[in-house]
């Protein structure tokens, strides 16, 4: 096996125009980013398997949580789209060889069994944008990274380079950064939110996760985020396999950050 690209994606569902009904035009910097990097990932090839890093799937405590259930399904329904809606499935012999190698790597996981992720925004945008990518989605590994502390969670991506199972895997790490960035925004306004983002940014550019994991813990936890640990993965992963990170876009529209980037091997 062998990792083709590591992808940053928020997940806004906003942006979706059934969804967003006009507002998503508040979001074109960052659907145009999306778009750009559909574009990119169309042209690698569909990948075998993809493993999305989600901070909205079920998560425990002190764990990588790996969803095992067998065949999962969501819909817009929530955010007033019902008939949006697909299937994924996930590749049981290759989630166990994935639980069997991280666990013997020393990372703590676990299983949850979720067989609705309509209430996970941060795998339901990403695979909207993948499923019309590639037009049937490859089978799909969906795991919240949120019960690991940083260092775990970029461990975790640095143990991911030298995972060997069948194929070529992507991984799609979904986060949005800082809810605080402005007057009105989900969480309030924080100046955390401006310093939080543009250390993710700095550090994503020069593939670097030192930027991130510098900041004061104070910063971190006004900034109001759900991506980091997603995008620490990431870097870790990159920081094992080599090359550079491609920032597609970043903006903050409604008050929260959104940023696409892409690790190509």
């Amino acid at each position: 096996m062998s990792w083709s690209w590591a992808a940053l994606m928020p997940h806004p569902p906003i942006v979706i125009p059934d969804v967003g009904g006009g507002r998503e035009r508040e979001a074109a910097v960052t659907i145009a980013g999306a778009d750009d990097l559909m574009k990119k990932l169309k042209k690698i090839g569909k990948p075998d398997v993809i493993l999305l890093l989600s901070p909205h799937q079920p998560y425990v405590c002190g764990n990588l949580a790996l969803n095992r259930a067998s065949a999962i399904r969501g819909s817009f329904a929530l955010f007033g789209a019902p008939r949006i809606a697909f299937d994924i499935r996930t590749p049981g012999a290759d989630l166990d060889s994935l639980y069997d190698f991280l666990t013997s790597g020393g990372v703590r996981a676990s299983f949850s069994e979720a067989r609705d992720m309509t209430r996970d925004q941060g795998s339901m945008v990403p695979l909207y944008f993948l499923d019309g990518c590639y037009g049937e989605l490859p089978p799909v590994i969906l795991a919240s990274p949120i019960g690991l502390d940083p260092k775990e969670a970029y461990e975790l991506g640095r143990l991911l380079a030298s995972f060997a199972g069948d194929g070529k895997w992507g991984l799609l790490a979904s986060g949005d950064l800082s809810h605080r960035l402005k007057p009105g925004a989900p969480a309030g306004y924080s100046p955390s939110g401006e310093k939080f983002d543009r250390a993710v940014v700095e550090s994503l550019r020069n593939a670097d996760a030192s930027i991130i994991m510098g900041l004061p813990e104070i910063t971190v936890e006004e900034a109001g985020e759900c991506g980091m640990r997603s995008v620490l993965a990431m870097l870790g992963l990159v920081s094992e396999m080599g090359g550079k990170i491609e920032t597609l876009s970043y903006e903050g529209p409604f008050g929260v950050g959104y940023c696409n980037a892409l690790w190509t091997a």
